[in-house]
């Protein structure tokens, strides 16, 4: 277990310092709207931080990397290197890449928040669609409000078919976390040995 707490950590603070150096890349050049954006990425996973540390809640490390993968390349290629703009696919591929971490992050902490086990392959697949349509209602959400409150030169969503295309990426996102998952030993048996473990250790 420490050497996991290790891998997590060491993990956590490369991150914290790739996203600071996104910031402060943004900050560079002026770009003040990503650059808030990118503080808000960095802001996320630090109070998650704090909620892992004083929940004991704990996640598979392939999960954390991906999820820190999709923050890094939010704020790296497509917002300090401008991928948003200049390619007319990166926000598709984003979408659907973030979600699928998002959803398999949000299936771990849910569980171990409300203290239940999905472990029932129905129910697994209902949650596992339940969530990705809720996270990419929430993106389009906080776009929505982010065009409004701050107008930006360049908006979030710009049409109708942006925005529609972006649900279908985060639900493809979803089912892909879905797939992954229903396919993975290691995944679906994550929580059961950790579980397993923790109680050990408060026995001892």
């Amino acid at each position: 277990m420490k050497q996991d707490s290790r891998k997590r950590l060491i993990l956590d603070l490369i991150f914290i310092i790739l996203q600071s150096a996104c910031i402060i890349g943004l900050f560079m050049i002026k770009n003040f709207e990503y650059m808030r954006i990118a503080l808000s990425d960095l802001l996320f996973w630090v109070v998650y931080m704090i909620f892992e540390f004083k929940q004991k809640w704990v996640i598979p490390f392939y999960v954390r990397l991906v999820v820190i993968l999709a923050i890094i390349s939010n704020g790296f290629f497509g917002e300090l290197l401008n991928w948003y703009v200049t390619s007319a696919f990166y926000d598709r591929i984003q979408h659907v890449f973030g979600t699928y971490a998002m959803t398999l992050w949000a299936f771990y902490i849910i569980q171990q928040f409300a203290k239940v086990n999905i472990t029932q392959k129905r129910l697994v697949i209902i949650f596992f669609i339940i969530l990705s349509t809720a996270l990419g209602a929430f993106y389009e959400i906080i776009e929505f409000s982010q065009d409004v409150l701050f107008k930006p030169k360049i908006k979030n969503q710009p049409s109708l078919l942006d925005t529609d295309f972006d649900l279908i990426a985060d639900f493809t996102g979803g089912i892909i976390a879905l797939c992954h998952y229903l396919f993975s030993k290691t995944l679906k048996s994550f929580l059961i040995k950790n579980q397993k473990t923790y109680s050990n250790d408060g026995e001892r």
